[in-house]
């Protein structure tokens, strides 16, 4: 069967229409980039359109770490897929670009596309040679809480769609915001150095790039040097955010889930049953057999537990 289903119950969080969901939501979210990239090219004269339907959805692009894939060799193949349609989708757009001469976006283009092969192959790194699991857990709630979101933020952002005098279409910043809102859920589970100073600058630098994008939208005059500030802050939000993406699967950014609270259960139990067992005379060895089953259950080879009591 291709499709991992998790340890937890349908009713917990997780069901078939999720799991499809999460396979097939990237796949369009990726398609809708390369009609709103082509779009630019084959309608430059109308600008009132603005990449709305890749910007609702590029969210799930990011999603693309969960894919509920069982089968490493068809994980593989599934990411080089989207990392295909991501690509035909900024080609759309470095073509349009180079025939508006619109110079200054067309390095940021193609710093997009190698952004977007290197968060590619370190997926495959991870999920598919490593075998890594994540740690920033997706359910049910968190596809609902993404489309009731959306439709608060739409509603702030439609009017730039309207108004949008530039050829910058694609937006990431919407996605920025639910992401960052998502991620914070496992701020207690986060340790390390670096990645709470990451978030916290992918909070700063998402910031800067709505501000400065909706000054652009806003202003009577309007500066190319705004833009494009908004533009490499966005670019920067995004690296940030594969950042935060990618440390989920390397070891000691995140905390045992619930090991040492089993762990120092299980040696609280050892403890107490020894005692009792000094007083009635069982044998120590029945003990053993019971806790160090346990034990052994919990603790994983990438897991650093203070055991003391």
């Amino acid at each position: 069967m291709p499709f991992r289903l998790t340890l937890k119950e349908p009713n917990e969080g997780q069901d078939n229409y999720f799991l499809w969901s999460m396979v097939i939501l990237p796949i369009v979210a990726e398609c809708a980039y390369i009609f709103d990239g082509y779009y630019a090219i084959s309608r430059s004269d109308n600008r009132h359109y603005a990449g709305l339907f890749s910007t609702i959805l590029v969210v799930f692009t990011y999603l693309r770490y969960a894919a509920p894939i069982e089968s490493h060799k068809i994980l593989g193949f599934y990411y080089i897929i989207l990392c295909i349609l991501n690509e035909a989708g900024t080609v759309g757009y470095l073509i349009g670009y180079i025939q508006h001469d619109n110079t200054y976006n067309v390095p940021i283009y193609i710093l997009w596309g190698i952004l977007e092969i290197i968060m590619t192959g370190c997926l495959i790194y991870y999920r598919v040679i490593k075998k890594r699991q994540q740690k920033f857990h997706l359910e049910n709630k968190h596809l609902f809480q993404f489309v009731s979101r959306l439709e608060v933020i739409l509603a702030i952002f439609i009017p730039f769609f309207l108004n949008n005098l530039s050829l910058t279409l694609t937006k990431h910043s919407i996605a920025f915001f639910l992401l960052f809102d998502f991620f914070s859920e496992s701020y207690n589970h986060f340790q390390g150095v670096w990645i709470k100073p990451i978030l916290y600058l992918f909070v700063c630098t998402v910031t800067v790039s709505v501000a400065t994008e909706w000054i652009f939208s806003t202003s009577v005059v309007h500066s190319d040097n705004v833009e494009i500030i908004s533009s490499v802050f966005e670019l920067i939000s995004a690296c940030l955010c594969d950042i935060l993406i990618i440390f989920q699967f390397i070891p000691y950014h995140f905390k045992a889930e619930d090991i040492p609270h089993i762990a120092r259960a299980s040696l609280s139990f050892q403890q107490k049953t020894v005692t009792n067992s000094q007083m009635s005379g069982t044998d120590l060895k029945t003990i053993e057999v019971i806790v160090e089953p346990t034990l052994v259950k919990v603790l994983s080879k990438d897991s650093v537990v203070d055991l003391e009591l």
